[in-house]
């Protein structure tokens, strides 16, 4: 589920599908945490240690292809009259923040305050191809004061 973040910079509360989930294709990715080592002359080991905690990110690809569903994602425009809506794509590349919000069949779920969302179209034009748009929604740090990135459960 995606949606605007809360006015007050917190978890969005009007959430909606973005479309269908394409199997076998959403993941959650927390980067492992850097470090930055500090050496003197002196010592071989470090004198500091510096740690910054690594991205965290989720992607996903689905395979509605409406116009609603691309502008979502992708930014754009739609133009005509449903059913024959057509998007057009954007001339530059969009700058989309929403909340994200998913919820597994085990019944817990994964909240993003703040994720920058980027996507792309794949679509092998085949016989057995189908069009995804490949999601990816990069965790950031949330204007609201004392709220986790994110939280799990």
């Amino acid at each position: 589920l995606m949606g605007n973040i809360a006015v007050d910079g917190g978890m969005g509360t009007s959430l909606a599908a973005v479309g269908v989930t394409y199997r076998d294709s959403a993941e959650l990715l927390s980067e492992e945490v850097k470090s930055t080592e500090h050496y003197s002359e002196e010592n071989d080991d470090p004198e500091e240690v510096v740690l910054e905690k690594g991205f965290t990110t989720v992607k996903w690809s689905i395979i509605d292809a409406t116009p609603d569903a691309l502008i979502k994602v992708l930014g754009g425009t739609k133009t005509g009259t449903a059913p024959n809506e057509i998007w057009n794509a954007p001339s530059l590349a969009p700058d989309i923040e929403q909340s994200v919000q998913i919820n597994s069949k085990n019944g817990f779920s994964i909240d993003i305050v703040r994720a920058k969302i980027t996507a792309n179209i794949d679509y092998k034009i085949s016989r057995t191809g189908i069009l995804k748009v490949n999601i990816t929604a990069k965790v950031l740090t949330p204007t609201k004061a004392a709220t986790a990135p994110y939280t799990i459960g």
